[in-house]
């Protein structure tokens, strides 16, 4: 009897654990707080990097929900639920939850600042850093996604209608990098690298940190402007072609 009694007693004791268990994890999952019950694997803790939706720049008074995740399948950020302490260096112009990885810009910001961000990873286990670069379209009004409309007659300096098939995305960051993709496809480009500009002068120079694609007869450095229908002309920069072999124009134009 004593024995029942005692057997009786053990498994209240383990239901009761596991209930308390339960109901912690879904309190915890109620206030955003991580419910992982033990350590993250030694893999998993390898592959481990921050996301901010992959992008690595922000304006003024805007917010980021930042993310530490693994990349699945070659390409595929998913989120991991571990136990991180956020923060973020400068601390003067912008602020971070420590909990939950919420990034806020503040509106008085300047365009060019860069912020460090830290993820300390169960208590120093593994400690990531990214970093985030403000800009503003006045400051860079390159950054988005930009395709080609026209090319630009080296004779002429006038539109033409392109010879090869059109760039479908240049793409400028805030980060000062850019790609060059004819034929977009997941996360596939031609080819990409680092660029500069002055705003006031409207000079840019570009160039190629490397590519899967990258055509011969590059001309990275010339002026930039942005006309009064928001089309973007590159003169005096050729960023090549595909799919011809007809004699290079000295331009490009493109449209968001």
């Amino acid at each position: 009897m004593a024995q029942h009694t005692s057997r009786t007693y053990s498994l209240v004791i383990l239901i009761g654990v596991l209930v308390f268990s339960l109901l912690a994890c879904k309190a915890a999952s109620k206030l955003g707080l991580p419910v992982r019950l033990g350590p993250l694997d030694e893999e998993t803790l390898e592959q481990l990097r921050i996301s901010s939706g992959e992008r690595s720049q922000a304006q003024p008074g805007e917010s980021l929900d930042l993310e530490v995740g693994i990349d699945e399948c070659c390409y595929v950020f998913t989120p991991v639920d571990v136990r991180t302490r956020w923060s973020v260096s400068p601390e003067v112009g912008a602020t971070i939850d420590s909990r939950t990885g919420e990034l806020q810009i503040l509106p008085d910001t300047p365009p060019g600042t860069t912020f460090t961000i830290q993820a300390d990873i169960e208590t120093g286990r593994k400690v990531l850093t990214a970093e985030i670069h403000v800009y503003t379209p006045e400051s860079n009004p390159l950054v988005g996604v930009w395709g080609e409309s026209q090319q630009i007659s080296c004779e002429s300096g006038q539109p033409v209608e392109g010879q090869a098939e059109p760039i479908r995305e240049l793409v400028f960051n805030g980060a000062g990098d850019f790609t060059v993709t004819w034929t977009p496809f997941e996360i596939y480009h031609d080819y990409w690298g680092t660029y500069t500009l002055d705003v006031e002068q409207g000079t840019l120079a570009m160039a190629v940190e490397s590519g899967n694609y990258v055509p011969e007869g590059l001309d990275l450095e010339g002026t930039f402007s942005i006309d009064p229908q928001g089309q973007l002309w590159l003169k005096d920069i050729w960023l090549g072609q595909r799919g011809s072999e007809a004699a290079p124009n000295c331009g490009h134009i493109f449209v968001r």
